[in-house]
């Protein structure tokens, strides 16, 4: 097939047109990087912009599937209004895009997000309530894919919600978890018995193609996570087993550490700069963020890298970030 990939010089893009062009398909990427890594995977590469219809309408000419991980994300810093542009009208322009070509076959990364904080583990059974406007821009998103697909009997549509995704060359929250430790900063945060669902990216990226070979006419919601659920102190244990030193095992309250955050906060607003200490940040820290992936195993899919394997090769990797520096 020739697939469209929209965000294809990002962390997971990579990692997916590797795959899909493994796979023997054509690879076409769009992302707004004009100096992507590596585009040695793909057909073709193009510099655009999710929202810029033309930019879309051009990438999109001749593909039989879009797979689409482009979104706007980041814990602060971000105004509502840029969430939902980018997440809502963006998705919108997509859609538009792929009814003119007569593209038929669409995957989208939303997130676990959608699901707001939960005492309980989610599923996909559950109603959304997202309570970010990360989460509720995606929901969006969301609501005009089943609009789109409603649109016409024979369009299929996978929509995928991930949750925190690590692994090489990413440089998001378990980047900073690694960091921070490696570098003797880190401190407990609450009790550490709160579950953290994670997805390593290549069984993430094995996922989706699973789900591709398996789309029907309709919706498909899948979320995704591996297994064995850890705890945020079983996380902590298992990367610090992979670096050099270990951790101090003393616990700070939460309450303690926010009220410290808050400081941050104010700088934040005041600077706009990102700081790795928040209120919002730490009390994220000691939440469970517990979201079940049994649905897509009930298909058959089973999850190729062990966990702590996910781990090791993310340490790796840090470690060898650190040597080049």
């Amino acid at each position: 097939m020739r697939i469209l990939v929209i965000g294809a010089a990002g962390f997971i893009g990579q990692f997916l047109a590797r795959r899909l062009a493994e796979d023997g398909h054509a690879v076409v990427g769009l992302d707004v990087n004009p100096n992507p890594p590596s585009t040695r995977d793909m057909l073709e590469y193009r510099t655009g912009d999710l929202c810029a219809r033309e930019d879309v309408l051009a990438a999109a000419k001749g593909a039989d599937l879009i797979i689409t991980l482009a979104a706007k994300h980041h814990d602060f810093g971000v105004s509502r209004e840029e969430f939902f542009h980018v997440n809502e009208t963006g998705t919108e322009i997509l859609l538009e895009v792929a009814g003119s070509h007569g593209i038929k076959k669409l995957v989208f990364y939303s997130t676990v997000a959608v699901y707001g904080t939960r005492n309980e583990p989610s599923t996909e059974d559950m109603e959304p309530r997202p309570d970010s406007d990360y989460g509720a821009s995606k929901y969006a998103g969301e609501i005009l894919i089943y609009k789109w697909c409603n649109g016409d009997k024979h369009r299929s549509a996978v929509i995928i919600r991930p949750t925190v995704i690590f692994g090489p060359n990413n440089y998001a929250n378990v980047y900073n978890l690694i960091d921070t430790i490696y570098k003797r900063k880190f401190i407990f945060v609450g009790k550490g018995d709160n579950i953290k669902s994670v997805a390593y990216v290549e069984n993430l990226v094995d996922a989706t193609l699973f789900l591709m070979d398996r789309m029907n006419p309709g919706i498909q919601i899948y979320n995704y996570s591996d297994e064995p659920q850890m705890t945020i102190e079983q996380i902590v244990e298992t990367i610090t087993g992979f670096l050099p030193h270990g951790i101090p095992k003393k616990k700070i309250p939460l309450w303690l550490v926010t009220s410290f955050g808050s400081i941050f906060d104010c700088l934040a607003r005041i600077t706009g700069r990102n700081y790795r200490i928040t209120s919002a940040r730490m009390k994220k820290f000691a939440t469970s963020t517990h979201h079940r992936a049994d649905k897509i195993r009930a298909l058959g899919f089973r999850q190729r890298i062990d966990t702590k394997e996910g781990f090791r090769r993310m340490v790796e990797w840090y470690l060898a970030t650190q040597v080049n520096k």
